[in-house]
Protein backbone atom coordinates (compact mmCIF):
# COMPACT_ATOMS: atom_id res chain seq x y z
CA UNK A 1 0.00 0.00 0.00
CA UNK A 2 1.13 3.64 -0.93
CA UNK A 3 0.18 7.02 0.65
CA UNK A 4 0.27 10.32 -0.59
CA UNK A 5 -0.70 13.63 0.26
CA UNK A 6 -1.72 17.08 -0.87
CA UNK A 7 -1.66 20.27 1.58
CA UNK A 8 -2.25 23.55 0.55
CA UNK A 9 -0.29 26.43 2.26
CA UNK A 10 -3.49 28.40 2.91
CA UNK A 11 -5.59 28.87 5.70
CA UNK A 12 -8.54 29.36 3.72
CA UNK A 13 -8.35 26.86 1.01
CA UNK A 14 -11.48 26.85 -1.14
CA UNK A 15 -12.52 23.27 -2.62
CA UNK A 16 -15.35 21.67 -4.31
CA UNK A 17 -16.08 18.11 -4.84
CA UNK A 18 -17.82 15.97 -7.38
CA UNK A 19 -18.46 12.46 -6.23
CA UNK A 20 -20.48 9.18 -7.56
CA UNK A 21 -23.73 8.54 -7.15
CA UNK A 22 -23.27 4.67 -6.57
CA UNK A 23 -26.27 4.11 -3.89
CA UNK A 24 -22.91 2.15 -2.30
CA UNK A 25 -20.64 5.19 -1.79
CA UNK A 26 -17.20 3.88 0.06
CA UNK A 27 -16.31 6.01 3.55
CA UNK A 28 -14.22 8.21 1.51
CA UNK A 29 -16.71 9.62 -0.39
CA UNK A 30 -19.42 9.77 2.68
CA UNK A 31 -16.70 11.94 4.23
CA UNK A 32 -15.64 14.14 1.69
CA UNK A 33 -19.18 15.24 0.87
CA UNK A 34 -19.55 16.03 4.42
CA UNK A 35 -16.14 18.18 4.70
CA UNK A 36 -16.05 19.86 1.84
CA UNK A 37 -19.87 21.50 2.21
CA UNK A 38 -18.33 23.80 4.33
CA UNK A 39 -16.85 25.22 0.85
CA UNK A 40 -13.04 24.44 2.37
CA UNK A 41 -10.39 22.12 2.66
CA UNK A 42 -6.24 22.40 3.03
CA UNK A 43 -5.14 18.31 2.72
CA UNK A 44 -6.10 14.88 1.35
CA UNK A 45 -4.42 11.63 2.37
CA UNK A 46 -5.05 9.07 0.09
CA UNK A 47 -4.13 5.63 -0.06
CA UNK A 48 -4.40 2.45 -2.68
CA UNK A 49 -5.11 -1.07 -2.84
CA UNK A 50 -7.96 -1.15 -0.54
CA UNK A 51 -11.32 1.13 -1.19
CA UNK A 52 -12.93 0.99 2.26
CA UNK A 53 -15.89 0.72 1.17
CA UNK A 54 -18.78 -1.73 2.37
CA UNK A 55 -17.03 -2.02 5.72
CA UNK A 56 -18.69 -1.45 9.15
CA UNK A 57 -15.77 0.15 10.57
CA UNK A 58 -15.26 2.51 7.53
CA UNK A 59 -16.19 5.86 8.11
CA UNK A 60 -14.54 5.61 11.30
CA UNK A 61 -11.21 4.43 9.73
CA UNK A 62 -11.27 7.14 7.38
CA UNK A 63 -12.04 9.93 10.22
CA UNK A 64 -8.98 8.19 11.88
CA UNK A 65 -6.75 8.37 9.59
CA UNK A 66 -7.96 11.77 8.44
CA UNK A 67 -7.25 13.30 12.23
CA UNK A 68 -3.04 11.54 12.07
CA UNK A 69 -2.81 13.17 8.69
CA UNK A 70 -4.01 16.68 10.19
CA UNK A 71 -2.00 16.15 13.35
CA UNK A 72 1.23 15.67 11.28
CA UNK A 73 0.56 18.35 8.81
CA UNK A 74 -0.65 20.70 11.51
CA UNK A 75 -4.25 21.49 10.05
CA UNK A 76 -7.51 21.31 11.90
CA UNK A 77 -9.13 17.72 11.38
CA UNK A 78 -12.16 19.34 9.77
CA UNK A 79 -9.45 20.59 7.11
CA UNK A 80 -8.40 17.03 5.90
CA UNK A 81 -10.06 13.83 3.69
CA UNK A 82 -8.84 10.08 3.52
CA UNK A 83 -9.15 9.21 0.32
CA UNK A 84 -9.03 5.61 -0.93
CA UNK A 85 -8.95 3.44 -3.85
CA UNK A 86 -8.69 -0.52 -4.20
CA UNK A 87 -10.37 -3.70 -3.29
CA UNK A 88 -14.28 -3.75 -1.88
CA UNK A 89 -14.76 -4.95 0.82
CA UNK A 90 -11.76 -5.28 2.85
CA UNK A 91 -10.90 -3.00 6.38
CA UNK A 92 -8.43 -0.39 6.08
CA UNK A 93 -5.33 -1.13 8.27
CA UNK A 94 -6.08 2.27 10.52
CA UNK A 95 -3.38 1.11 12.64
CA UNK A 96 -0.73 0.98 10.32
CA UNK A 97 -1.46 3.79 8.55
CA UNK A 98 -1.80 6.20 11.13
CA UNK A 99 1.74 3.98 12.14
CA UNK A 100 3.27 5.55 9.10
CA UNK A 101 1.56 9.12 8.39
CA UNK A 102 3.61 10.75 10.59
CA UNK A 103 6.52 10.58 8.77
CA UNK A 104 4.68 11.99 5.37
CA UNK A 105 5.65 15.66 5.98
CA UNK A 106 9.38 14.79 5.77
CA UNK A 107 8.59 12.79 2.43
CA UNK A 108 7.80 15.90 -0.31
CA UNK A 109 7.55 14.32 -3.88
CA UNK A 110 6.37 15.30 -7.20
CA UNK A 111 3.18 15.44 -9.03
CA UNK A 112 3.96 12.25 -11.22
CA UNK A 113 5.64 10.25 -7.92
CA UNK A 114 2.53 11.15 -6.23
CA UNK A 115 0.27 9.86 -9.43
CA UNK A 116 2.23 6.82 -9.39
CA UNK A 117 1.78 6.29 -6.03
CA UNK A 118 -2.01 6.19 -5.97
CA UNK A 119 -2.21 3.80 -9.30
CA UNK A 120 -3.96 0.18 -8.74
CA UNK A 121 -4.13 -1.15 -12.05
CA UNK A 122 -3.24 1.70 -14.26
CA UNK A 123 -0.19 1.37 -16.36
CA UNK A 124 1.49 4.64 -15.71
CA UNK A 125 0.99 8.09 -13.96
CA UNK A 126 -0.92 10.45 -15.39
CA UNK A 127 -0.50 14.06 -14.90
CA UNK A 128 -1.55 17.27 -17.02
CA UNK A 129 -1.02 20.77 -16.36
CA UNK A 130 -1.64 24.73 -17.98
CA UNK A 131 -1.10 27.95 -17.21
CA UNK A 132 -3.04 29.56 -19.72
CA UNK A 133 -2.53 30.61 -23.65
CA UNK A 134 -0.27 33.30 -22.57
CA UNK A 135 1.70 30.77 -20.22
CA UNK A 136 2.21 33.31 -17.70
CA UNK A 137 -1.08 32.97 -15.80
CA UNK A 138 -2.20 30.86 -13.23
CA UNK A 139 -1.48 27.14 -13.25
CA UNK A 140 -3.84 24.46 -12.96
CA UNK A 141 -2.41 21.25 -12.38
CA UNK A 142 -4.44 17.92 -12.31
CA UNK A 143 -3.60 14.62 -11.08
CA UNK A 144 -5.64 11.40 -12.07
CA UNK A 145 -5.90 7.22 -11.13
CA UNK A 146 -8.36 5.49 -13.34
CA UNK A 147 -8.17 2.57 -15.64
CA UNK A 148 -11.21 -0.13 -14.73
CA UNK A 149 -14.81 0.67 -13.95
CA UNK A 150 -14.90 3.52 -15.72
CA UNK A 151 -18.08 4.42 -16.29
CA UNK A 152 -20.30 8.03 -15.81
CA UNK A 153 -20.98 9.48 -13.68
CA UNK A 154 -18.17 9.53 -13.08
CA UNK A 155 -15.48 7.04 -13.81
CA UNK A 156 -13.74 4.53 -11.63
CA UNK A 157 -11.17 7.22 -10.81
CA UNK A 158 -9.66 10.12 -8.81
CA UNK A 159 -9.06 13.13 -9.78
CA UNK A 160 -7.64 15.85 -8.17
CA UNK A 161 -7.26 19.53 -9.33
CA UNK A 162 -5.22 22.73 -7.23
CA UNK A 163 -4.83 26.19 -8.55
CA UNK A 164 -2.54 29.02 -7.35
CA UNK A 165 -5.48 31.45 -8.60
CA UNK A 166 -8.37 32.93 -6.44
CA UNK A 167 -11.55 31.44 -7.08
CA UNK A 168 -14.77 31.49 -4.72
CA UNK A 169 -16.10 28.87 -3.31
CA UNK A 170 -19.16 28.64 -5.22
CA UNK A 171 -17.38 29.31 -8.69
CA UNK A 172 -15.12 26.49 -7.90
CA UNK A 173 -17.79 24.04 -8.03
CA UNK A 174 -19.93 25.73 -10.53
CA UNK A 175 -17.31 25.79 -13.03
CA UNK A 176 -15.95 22.55 -11.72
CA UNK A 177 -19.22 20.47 -12.62
CA UNK A 178 -19.33 21.98 -16.17
CA UNK A 179 -15.84 20.77 -16.68
CA UNK A 180 -16.80 17.09 -15.49
CA UNK A 181 -20.04 16.97 -17.12
CA UNK A 182 -17.41 17.51 -20.98
CA UNK A 183 -14.54 15.45 -19.78
CA UNK A 184 -14.63 12.77 -16.88
CA UNK A 185 -18.68 12.54 -17.62
CA UNK A 186 -18.14 11.79 -21.31
CA UNK A 187 -15.29 8.50 -20.99
CA UNK A 188 -16.62 4.93 -20.80
CA UNK A 189 -14.18 2.03 -20.36
CA UNK A 190 -16.62 -1.06 -19.38
CA UNK A 191 -20.15 0.96 -18.27
CA UNK A 192 -19.76 -0.31 -14.49
CA UNK A 193 -19.82 3.19 -12.37
CA UNK A 194 -17.52 2.77 -9.30
CA UNK A 195 -18.64 3.20 -5.41
CA UNK A 196 -15.21 5.49 -4.85
CA UNK A 197 -15.05 8.24 -7.70
CA UNK A 198 -14.42 11.73 -6.96
CA UNK A 199 -12.82 15.20 -8.07
CA UNK A 200 -11.68 16.79 -5.72
CA UNK A 201 -10.61 20.87 -6.38
CA UNK A 202 -8.87 22.98 -4.46
CA UNK A 203 -7.43 26.82 -5.12
CA UNK A 204 -4.96 28.15 -2.98
CA UNK A 205 -4.89 31.67 -4.63
CA UNK A 206 -0.90 32.42 -4.03
CA UNK A 207 -0.98 33.85 -7.52
CA UNK A 208 -3.04 36.66 -6.33
CA UNK A 209 -4.67 36.61 -9.70
CA UNK A 210 -8.17 36.52 -9.84
CA UNK A 211 -10.42 34.25 -12.91
CA UNK A 212 -13.89 34.75 -13.39
CA UNK A 213 -16.26 32.02 -14.68
CA UNK A 214 -15.34 31.94 -18.07
CA UNK A 215 -11.19 32.47 -17.29
CA UNK A 216 -11.55 29.50 -14.91
CA UNK A 217 -12.96 27.02 -17.07
CA UNK A 218 -10.74 27.95 -20.40
CA UNK A 219 -7.88 26.71 -17.90
CA UNK A 220 -9.20 24.24 -16.41
CA UNK A 221 -11.27 22.15 -19.63
CA UNK A 222 -8.07 21.15 -21.58
CA UNK A 223 -6.19 19.54 -18.28
CA UNK A 224 -9.47 17.96 -17.83
CA UNK A 225 -9.83 16.76 -21.30
CA UNK A 226 -6.40 15.67 -21.41
CA UNK A 227 -6.96 13.40 -18.25
CA UNK A 228 -10.17 11.78 -19.13
CA UNK A 229 -8.46 10.83 -22.58
CA UNK A 230 -5.12 9.42 -20.89
CA UNK A 231 -7.63 7.53 -18.36
CA UNK A 232 -9.21 5.45 -21.14
CA UNK A 233 -5.88 5.16 -23.31
CA UNK A 234 -4.76 3.51 -19.84
CA UNK A 235 -7.87 1.81 -19.38
CA UNK A 236 -7.62 -1.98 -18.54
CA UNK A 237 -6.84 -3.84 -21.81
CA UNK A 238 -7.33 -0.99 -24.22
CA UNK A 239 -5.74 -1.48 -27.33
CA UNK A 240 -8.40 1.29 -29.59
CA UNK A 241 -9.71 4.20 -27.59
CA UNK A 242 -13.35 5.24 -29.69
CA UNK A 243 -13.69 8.68 -29.93
CA UNK A 244 -17.75 9.00 -30.83
CA UNK A 245 -19.13 12.62 -32.26
CA UNK A 246 -22.55 12.93 -31.93
CA UNK A 247 -23.33 16.16 -34.49
CA UNK A 248 -26.70 18.00 -35.01
CA UNK A 249 -28.65 17.08 -32.03
CA UNK A 250 -30.45 19.75 -30.30
CA UNK A 251 -30.31 17.92 -26.42
CA UNK A 252 -26.57 17.92 -25.45
CA UNK A 253 -27.87 15.40 -22.76
CA UNK A 254 -29.31 12.93 -25.42
CA UNK A 255 -26.53 13.05 -27.55
CA UNK A 256 -23.83 12.45 -24.78
CA UNK A 257 -26.31 9.26 -23.43
CA UNK A 258 -26.34 8.12 -27.29
CA UNK A 259 -22.42 8.11 -27.42
CA UNK A 260 -22.19 6.55 -24.42
CA UNK A 261 -24.60 3.38 -25.43
CA UNK A 262 -22.36 3.34 -28.66
CA UNK A 263 -19.28 3.07 -26.86
CA UNK A 264 -20.56 1.09 -24.05
CA UNK A 265 -21.64 -2.00 -26.80
CA UNK A 266 -19.73 -4.77 -26.37
CA UNK A 267 -20.30 -5.76 -29.86
CA UNK A 268 -18.85 -2.69 -30.97
CA UNK A 269 -16.10 -2.91 -28.87
CA UNK A 270 -15.27 -6.21 -30.05
CA UNK A 271 -15.34 -5.22 -33.73
CA UNK A 272 -13.31 -2.73 -33.63
CA UNK A 273 -10.55 -4.88 -31.30
CA UNK A 274 -10.86 -6.71 -34.03
CA UNK A 275 -9.83 -4.47 -36.76
CA UNK A 276 -13.54 -5.30 -38.46
CA UNK A 277 -15.26 -1.46 -39.85
CA UNK A 278 -18.61 -3.93 -39.00
CA UNK A 279 -20.78 -0.68 -39.09
CA UNK A 280 -23.86 -3.15 -38.56
CA UNK A 281 -22.56 -2.77 -34.79
CA UNK A 282 -22.68 0.87 -34.75
CA UNK A 283 -26.07 1.06 -36.34
CA UNK A 284 -27.84 -1.47 -34.17
CA UNK A 285 -26.21 0.16 -30.95
CA UNK A 286 -27.34 3.84 -31.95
CA UNK A 287 -30.92 2.36 -32.93
CA UNK A 288 -31.36 0.31 -29.75
CA UNK A 289 -30.15 3.79 -28.19
CA UNK A 290 -32.62 5.85 -29.88
CA UNK A 291 -35.46 3.89 -28.73
CA UNK A 292 -34.52 3.63 -24.84
CA UNK A 293 -33.31 7.98 -24.99
CA UNK A 294 -35.53 8.88 -27.81
CA UNK A 295 -38.84 7.02 -27.62
CA UNK A 296 -40.69 9.84 -29.25
CA UNK A 297 -38.91 10.04 -31.90
CA UNK A 298 -37.61 13.63 -32.04
CA UNK A 299 -34.88 12.95 -34.02
CA UNK A 300 -34.89 12.80 -37.75
CA UNK A 301 -33.14 9.44 -38.86
CA UNK A 302 -33.71 9.99 -42.24
CA UNK A 303 -31.33 12.74 -42.82
CA UNK A 304 -28.36 11.00 -40.47
CA UNK A 305 -24.46 10.27 -41.68
CA UNK A 306 -22.35 7.90 -39.91
CA UNK A 307 -18.33 8.13 -40.14
CA UNK A 308 -15.78 6.79 -39.49
CA UNK A 309 -13.18 9.68 -39.45
CA UNK A 310 -13.47 11.07 -43.18
CA UNK A 311 -14.67 7.74 -44.81
CA UNK A 312 -18.71 8.65 -44.92
CA UNK A 313 -19.95 4.95 -44.29
CA UNK A 314 -23.94 5.41 -44.02
CA UNK A 315 -26.20 7.89 -45.55
CA UNK A 316 -29.58 7.89 -46.66
CA UNK A 317 -30.80 4.96 -45.01
CA UNK A 318 -28.42 2.69 -45.81
CA UNK A 319 -24.40 1.72 -46.20
CA UNK A 320 -22.16 3.35 -48.48
CA UNK A 321 -19.33 0.47 -48.49
CA UNK A 322 -17.37 -1.91 -50.55
CA UNK A 323 -15.19 -3.99 -50.06
CA UNK A 324 -12.06 -1.18 -51.26
CA UNK A 325 -13.57 1.23 -48.32
CA UNK A 326 -13.71 -1.89 -45.53
CA UNK A 327 -10.35 -2.61 -46.59
CA UNK A 328 -9.08 0.89 -46.13
CA UNK A 329 -11.56 1.14 -43.07
CA UNK A 330 -10.17 -1.83 -41.48
CA UNK A 331 -6.56 -0.20 -42.13
CA UNK A 332 -7.24 2.72 -40.32
CA UNK A 333 -8.49 0.44 -36.97
CA UNK A 334 -5.37 -1.11 -37.34
CA UNK A 335 -3.59 2.03 -37.05
CA UNK A 336 -4.75 2.77 -34.17
CA UNK A 337 -4.23 -0.10 -32.41
CA UNK A 338 -2.14 0.15 -29.24
CA UNK A 339 -0.41 -3.56 -27.52
CA UNK A 340 -2.91 -3.88 -24.50
CA UNK A 341 -0.28 -6.01 -22.37
CA UNK A 342 2.27 -3.24 -23.04
CA UNK A 343 3.14 -1.81 -19.31
CA UNK A 344 4.60 1.87 -19.10
CA UNK A 345 3.34 4.99 -21.22
CA UNK A 346 1.71 3.35 -24.03
CA UNK A 347 1.98 4.49 -27.94
CA UNK A 348 -0.34 7.49 -28.84
CA UNK A 349 -2.12 6.10 -31.78
CA UNK A 350 -4.76 8.28 -31.65
CA UNK A 351 -8.76 7.34 -31.59
CA UNK A 352 -11.08 5.59 -34.07
CA UNK A 353 -13.37 8.28 -34.75
CA UNK A 354 -17.02 7.79 -35.37
CA UNK A 355 -19.21 10.86 -36.27
CA UNK A 356 -22.98 10.69 -35.98
CA UNK A 357 -24.79 13.43 -38.00
CA UNK A 358 -28.26 13.78 -37.63
CA UNK A 359 -27.50 17.50 -39.46
CA UNK A 360 -29.71 18.86 -37.44
CA UNK A 361 -29.67 22.97 -36.73
CA UNK A 362 -27.52 22.33 -33.55
CA UNK A 363 -24.08 22.44 -34.78
CA UNK A 364 -22.36 22.12 -31.31
CA UNK A 365 -19.68 18.51 -31.29
CA UNK A 366 -20.93 16.09 -28.13
CA UNK A 367 -17.64 13.70 -27.93
CA UNK A 368 -17.89 10.91 -25.78
CA UNK A 369 -14.78 8.62 -25.41
CA UNK A 370 -14.71 4.79 -24.78
CA UNK A 371 -12.54 1.44 -25.60
CA UNK A 372 -12.29 -1.52 -27.16
CA UNK A 373 -13.25 -4.84 -25.26
CA UNK A 374 -10.13 -7.28 -25.42
CA UNK A 375 -8.68 -10.65 -23.94
CA UNK A 376 -6.21 -8.05 -21.56
CA UNK A 377 -9.45 -6.94 -19.87
CA UNK A 378 -10.30 -10.52 -19.48
CA UNK A 379 -7.47 -11.49 -17.28
CA UNK A 380 -6.77 -8.34 -15.68
CA UNK A 381 -10.31 -8.69 -14.16
CA UNK A 382 -10.18 -12.20 -13.39
CA UNK A 383 -7.05 -12.33 -12.00
CA UNK A 384 -7.67 -9.03 -9.61
CA UNK A 385 -7.69 -10.22 -6.43
CA UNK A 386 -5.35 -12.87 -7.01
Amino acid sequence: MNLGFIRSESVETPAALVATTNRFPGAPVTLARERIATGHLRGILVNNKIANVAVSSGLDDARRVAASAADAFVLQEHQVLSVSTGIIGWHLPADEICRVVPDLPDSVCSPREFAQAIMTTDRYPKVAWSNGKSHSGPVMLGIAKGAGMVEPNLATMLVFFVTDAVVSPERLDRVLRRVVDRSFNAISVDGDQSTSDMVVAMSGGLSGVELNETELEELWQPVADSLALEIVRNGEGTAHVVEVTIRGCPDRDLAQKLGRHVVDSPLVKTAIHGNDPNVGRVVGALGDGLSRLDPDGTLDQSRMTISFGDHEVYRDGGFRLNQESERLLAGVFAGAAMDPVLVGYPQDRGTVPIVIDFRGDAREDVRVLGSDLSHEYIRVNADYRT
